[in-house]
């Protein structure tokens, strides 16, 4: 599949819903299918400390990171862009194609039902701030469900990443 212009995935969801897992395989799906692309699990380029109070969720500094790791890409021939975030608002996802310089954009939402958000949370590697996650984890997705600004969403519940992985693949048009 040729793709001739640049387009941002990103996929938003609660803690623990599966974003970093269900990008990572939408990555692998598209590099079997030869589509250029990139993915950058947002989170991953926070964590710096100390943090500012203007910035104490090191936004900005994600976002200039991610600017320059996107600019090394499209060096490179990477033509699609998949970010993994929690957006809890749409003006995050807005700010984020700005920094990057694309203005095709679909946010998607991955969704589950709160006891399975809990068990996930639970069986990955939380360190010392299970109970902050778990209550995060209920708490965004209440909220995001509330919000409904996502382009499309998908259910996770008892379904392979696999799946998943396609079905957003198929509804972004990036698999044959």
């Amino acid at each position: 599949m040729r793709v001739v212009h640049e387009r941002l995935l990103i996929i938003s969801g609660p803690v623990g819903v599966g974003k970093t897992s269900i990008a990572t395989t939408i990555s692998s799906l598209l590099q079997e299918d030869n589509v250029p692309h990139s993915f950058v699990d947002l989170d991953w380029l926070t964590y710096t400390y100390p943090r500012t109070s203007a910035d104490p969720f090191n936004n900005n500094i994600a976002l200039k990171t991610l600017e320059t790791l996107w600019a090394q890409a499209r060096k490179q021939g990477s033509k699609n862009l998949i970010i993994s975030r929690v957006i809890e608002a749409k003006g995050e996802a807005d700010r984020i194609a700005q920094a990057v310089g694309i203005s095709e954009m679909q946010l998607c939402r991955l969704k589950a039902d709160n006891g399975t958000l809990l068990r996930r949370v639970r069986t990955r590697d939380v360190g010392t701030n299970l109970l902050w996650q778990e209550a995060r984890s209920i708490e965004l997705s209440a909220a995001l469900e509330r919000a409904n600004f996502e382009d499309f969403s998908v259910e996770t519940e008892d379904r392979s990443k696999i799946q998943i992985a396609k079905e957003i693949c198929l509804e972004v048009n990036w698999i044959r």
